[in-house]
């Protein structure tokens, strides 16, 4: 017991994942997004916990959280503007609700559940929107894994956005 303890404290630590961007719209970016993070400030909204709940790091994003929004909504409002035949720029605002990944843990194995919500709003109108991604590891959870669960999540988003309808 005494030496799972001391292997556990080991893999402790803050861990940065590394998401990816979308692909660059093809046309010009017709659609500006102002993105209101309200989520509690210095509150650590993702981490890794073994077995009994015990913290073992905070994960933190890069880019930052509210970027990658920015950037995902940005692209694919673009692309849908552009399909639409639209010609002007459009300006949208998004509150960030929740985006992050935590761990739920079984002695066996842990499932990392990416989340993200976001309300996206134009013209008095307000979008919800939910993204969620689950894999199940049975080695500590490292950044792919993590990063896996967030993009899932956040195409999830990309394709209720395609498939909306917007002003």
């Amino acid at each position: 017991m005494l030496l799972a303890g001391g292997l556990l404290a080991g893999c402790a630590s803050d861990m940065t994942v590394r998401l990816a961007s979308p692909a660059p719209a093809s046309a010009p970016a017709l659609a500006t997004v102002k993105v209101n993070d309200l989520r509690a400030p210095g509150v650590a909204a993702s981490k890794r916990e073994a077995a009994f709940g015990v913290p073992m790091g905070n994960i933190a994003f890069n880019p930052p959280e509210a970027q990658v929004v920015q950037h995902l909504l940005e692209t694919e409002l673009s692309r849908k503007l552009a399909a639409s035949g639209g010609r002007g720029a459009r300006s949208y605002e998004c509150d960030l609700i929740e985006f992050g990944a935590n761990t739920v843990t079984t002695p066996l194995y842990w499932d990392v559940v990416g989340r993200v919500r976001l309300a996206l709003k134009a013209d008095g109108k307000k979008l919800d929107l939910r993204g969620e991604k689950t894999e199940r590891t049975y080695l500590w959870p490292g950044e792919s894994v993590v990063a896996s669960t967030v993009e899932g999540a956040l195409e999830q988003i990309a394709r209720q956005v395609r498939e909306a309808d917007l002003p």
